[in-house]
């Protein structure tokens, strides 16, 4: 296998696996996309974006014309956008679970792009972050946390992207594409070394440690 720049160490993948006091809030928001998984009512689709985007710093009402009061823009703008969309239909077709990533992504990283273009006609911006983070809570087995901070972690700790294989996708926003070809790639590196078969979830929570070691060397 092509070695990375910086190598994950049996340190990190014990970290992935630690408890840590945000373990409580994030559960909280797998709850509510569980038991709330739908988007026709107002409620069910105002809680879920507004609670996931405030907690990750991507809130939608973060946009470039402002044109509308915060509650009034949940209230008209994003939950009648979100209803006309087929958010439920695009769940509804991902994998029940993933066993060839290199082909089965492709349905992962195309919803992400139909609910980026879907965030980016509300707001006029590209919500790349939050719409990962929203279908992650919605699919927490599929969907890779992206960030900037996640973005340049994830680089310090794979090969040039043109060293990865291939994600077959049918339409993709290609930052995050190459985003999910660098997670996929470390998870199959950690579970060649390792062992250890992590989830979107404790691949963050690595991408995070390496952030914090870095700027506490710097």
């Amino acid at each position: 296998m092509i070695m990375s720049p910086i190598q994950i160490t049996q340190d990190d993948i014990a970290f992935a696996f630690s408890p840590t006091p945000w373990d409580l809030g994030n559960q909280v928001l797998y709850d509510l996309c569980q038991n709330h998984p739908n988007h026709q009512r107002n409620d069910e689709i105002i809680a879920k974006i507004w609670l996931i985007g405030r907690s990750y710093a991507a809130a939608i009402e973060r946009r470039k014309n402002v044109d509308h009061t915060s509650d009034n823009f949940y209230e008209t703008v994003v939950v009648e956008t979100i209803k006309k969309a087929k958010i439920d239909v695009w769940l509804s077709r991902l994998p029940s679970r993933i066993t060839d990533p290199w082909q089965e992504l492709g349905s992962v990283v195309t919803t992400h792009n139909k609910l980026l273009k879907l965030f980016s006609s509300i707001t006029g911006l590209d919500k790349r972050s939050l719409a990962s983070k929203y279908l992650h809570f919605h699919r927490p087995d599929l969907f890779y946390i992206y960030d900037s901070r996640a973005k340049q972690a994830i680089m310090k700790v794979t090969p040039r992207v043109t060293a990865i294989n291939e994600i077959a996708a049918e339409d993709a926003d290609s930052e995050y594409l190459s985003f999910c070809r660098r997670c996929q790639w470390l998870k199959d590196s950690i579970q060649e070394r390792f062992k250890k078969d992590l989830t979107p979830r404790q691949i963050d929570k690595i991408l995070l440690r390496i952030t914090e070691n870095s700027r506490r060397n710097n």
